[in-house]
């Protein structure tokens, strides 16, 4: 048997099965760049570089205050429907989506408030407060970026940017890891078919597992919160519904696998059931959502190796939060009879 005959017998079990199911990370995606498109990958830049002293520092010094910017485009005193009659969760499903694509941490050191010295209905009503400000800081440089010309400020993506049901499942095998039951290729739900809380046994009334994933927790008001494959799953009650629905769909998918593969094993049927679901979200995705919104793709020509997936930096930041322009000034909650 010649070396490269034997190599291949090696090594094509071991492509079959990097092919069969993503990695949690997004890493080996790419052959040739195992990198691109995984998480905690430097976020890829379109634009030209603007910082104020060329690599670091917030540019703008001179522009208009953002909220006087944001009063005079975006002031709505009533509410207004959907000209196309589209629910809020138009909006909840794209946030879902860009918790599955994106997520670059904040440095809490790197104050950036945004000054309202002016009369604001909401933050200085009638200019009363000489010295308001909407808080704000900037978002975590990555390591070694940001120290001189030629070497301006980078960010770091979190996640993976594919659309691969990461919000679901975790960015990582150790959070997916919590996540699951390891019975039947299930993962964890607590009392109501709900997520499952960051506590030992998933229950409200349990105490905290300080092993639990670390979930963003901006009010404070908590401490015991739901557990989703992302850590922004409370931020609000639309997100964690929809979050909540693709751990039951992740769940009833299990179970018909099980069905038809009543040999297979809990990782069998965990890995193939995530499979389904990241299909599922992809193609409500590329088939509803976005040409519900006007975008219309060209016909899928096939993969490309040469396309970093990886997303940008101006698409996180700036161009996907068309998203907060649609949301309504009240959310509307009903019961299962619509009251």
């Amino acid at each position: 048997m010649s070396r490269i005959v034997l190599l291949l017998c090696v090594l094509m079990p071991l492509v079959g099965q990097s092919q069969t199911y993503r990695t949690y990370t997004g890493w080996g995606n790419n052959i040739d760049h195992p990198e691109w498109g995984a998480g905690l990958s430097i976020m890829q830049t379109r634009t030209t570089e603007a910082f104020g002293n060329g690599f670091s520092t917030p540019a703008g010094a001179n522009r208009a205050n953002p909220r006087l910017i944001s009063n005079y485009l975006m002031s709505q005193p009533d509410v207004l429907p959907s000209a196309e009659g589209l629910s809020d969760y138009v909006w909840a499903f794209g946030q879902f989506i860009d918790h599955d694509v994106t997520l670059v941490f904040n440095n809490g050191s790197d104050f950036f408030p945004i000054t309202i010295n002016f009369p604001d209905p909401v933050f200085n009503p009638g200019g009363a407060f000489p010295n308001a400000f909407i808080p704000m800081t900037r978002s975590a440089a990555a390591e070694g970026t940001g120290t001189e010309v030629g070497n301006p400020r980078k960010y770091i993506n979190q996640i993976s940017s594919f659309v691969d049901a990461s919000a679901v499942y975790g960015p990582d095998s150790t959070h997916s890891a919590w996540l699951r039951t390891f019975q039947d290729g299930k993962m964890k739900v607590s009392s109501g078919n709900l997520l499952p809380f960051n506590t030992i046994d998933g229950e409200l009334d349990s105490p905290q597992d300080p092993n639990a994933p670390i979930l963003e927790n901006a009010t404070q008001q908590f401490s015991k919160l739901f557990v989703g494959g992302d850590i922004r799953v409370n931020e609000n009650i639309f997100l964690t519904a929809l979050h909540t629905l693709f751990v039951r769909e992740h769940n009833t998918q299990a179970e018909l696998v099980k069905r038809d593969h009543p040999d297979w094993t809990d990782e069998q049927i965990f890995q193939h059931a995530r499979k389904l679901v990241g299909g599922a979200l992809q193609s409500i995705l590329f088939e509803e959502w976005l040409p519900t919104l006007g975008v219309e793709l060209p016909p899928y020509s096939g993969y490309n190796p040469n396309v970093n997936p990886g997303a940008f930096n101006v698409f996180s930041a700036a161009a996907f939060r068309l998203g907060h322009t649609m949301l309504s000034s009240n959310l509307h909650r009903s019961n299962n009879l619509g009251g």
